[in-house]
């Protein structure tokens, strides 16, 4: 194995920042830069959280600027994208399919379903009824199926109609064909996709090798762990995968300042890295992150790289949070600066700050002002709101600029 190339913890993320596209914005926001943006990072969480527009909305306007979601919506009617479990549920380019048809298949391999298993009732008539409605009627949505619910509360509670459509999704017999109102309609995949326009040939140890190396690609520098929680994979896998790829060549061990774990690089990134560390290319925004941005999605890194501890508190009672409900981060130029806790008033047009956290150490001046007065303008501009409410802050002098901006 070679030498491992020696980096800092400041090169790892300006790296990361980079190859998440969050250093500079296209020229546009249409759609062939929406297409663009996916191809980049690889992946969109979806989640149904709309205190303010709902996450894969936000991870784009943070790469994009303002664009209009109607075009990122198009993306899944037309075809471009497709839904499946990946790091989460998540959006992807169709084009990756073949290598998901994969491991759908091993999926169908398994005897069980817990989902289905917890209903503790014959299911196989409902999933065939199901099945065969659809079609015979086209892409419908869990709300035009009409059954009794079962189970004792929870999220999981959902009547077993819903139950079988998510099974006959989760093994490929159904997929998302669109959605309205962020409402699901599920159809065949022969009349979701073209199979024309893929061959399906690719094993389970392709889809593995393609996950790994394709996560290094987005994160830029990280440990095999960092590595497999792009995709969700394995991490017995991904240390395997990556040291056959150091092995072949296309991948370089790395030692990051600080950290006991050996890390890793793309060959294809070694150019970039050497810009990098020769001060080119520089981030230079103040962005709002989703708590579902890519950028972030592993919490131990992000505590490795950044010494940002993070978790959404969402799900934290209210009297047990720190910083709010639906908590994001604060990105200005590559460092994690801070956290908002932002919502939007709808029928007033007002955007509110329940919170605005600042992290320790983080300070005030002329620049980082200026970039999150552009980045509340920008974001009040995407939610179509006229007011801005800051109700909380834990720097005065920064309260005292915003609140005066803003009246």
């Amino acid at each position: 194995m070679s030498t491992p190339i020696r980096v800092t913890r400041e090169d790892v993320k300006r790296l990361s920042v980079y190859k998440q596209g969050l250093r500079q914005r296209p020229a546009a926001s249409d759609q062939a830069d929406l297409k663009r943006i996916i191809e980049r990072i690889g992946l969109l969480q979806l989640d149904s959280i709309s205190v303010v527009a709902r996450s894969h909305y936000l991870v784009m306007l943070a790469r994009a600027g303002l664009y209009d979601t109607a075009e990122l919506d198009a993306l899944l009617d037309n075809g471009f994208l497709f839904e499946t479990w990946a790091h989460a549920m998540c959006q992807l380019p169709t084009a990756h399919y073949p290598w998901y048809h994969a491991y759908i298949e091993q999926k169908q391999l398994k005897e069980s379903n817990w989902q289905i298993d917890r209903l503790d009732i014959d299911m196989d008539p409902i999933i065939e009824n199901v099945l065969e409605t659809i079609r015979q009627r086209g892409a419908m949505s869990s709300k035009e199926f009409e059954s009794e619910r079962r189970g004792e509360g929870g999220w999981w509670n959902w009547k077993p109609t819903k139950v079988a459509l998510e099974y006959l999704f989760d093994r490929g017999d159904l997929m998302v064909s669109h959605r309205v109102k962020f409402q699901r309609y599920y159809d065949l995949p022969e009349r979701v996709l073209d199979p024309s326009q893929f061959t399906l040939d690719k094993s389970i140890e392709d889809f593995r090798r393609w996950t790994i190396e394709r996560g290094l690609r987005h994160i830029g520098i990280g440990t095999s762990n960092h590595v497999a929680d792009y995709y969700r994979q394995s991490k017995r896998d991904a240390a395997a995968i990556l040291n056959d790829m150091v092995n072949a060549g296309g991948a370089l061990p790395v030692e990051v300042e600080g950290w006991k774990e050996a890390a890793f690089i793309h060959r294809d990134d070694l150019a970039l890295l050497d810009a990098i560390q020769t001060g080119e290319r520089e981030p230079g925004m103040t962005l709002f992150l989703s708590p579902f941005d890519n950028l972030f999605w592993d919490r131990d890194r992000d505590e490795m790289l950044w010494d940002f501890f993070y978790r959404i508190e969402v799900y934290t009672p209210k009297a047990k949070r720190v910083y709010g409900y639906y908590v994001m981060p604060i990105l200005h130029g590559c460092e994690l600066i801070g956290r908002i806790d932002p919502k939007v008033d709808r029928k007033k047009k007002r955007l509110i700050f329940n919170n605005l956290h600042l992290e320790r150490g983080v300070k005030l001046n002329g620049a980082l002002n200026r970039g999150l007065i552009r980045a509340i303008e920008e974001f009040m501009a995407f939610h179509s709101c006229e007011r801005f409410d800051l109700q909380k802050c834990n720097r005065a002098p920064l309260a005292r600029r915003l609140r005066k901006y803003f009246a």
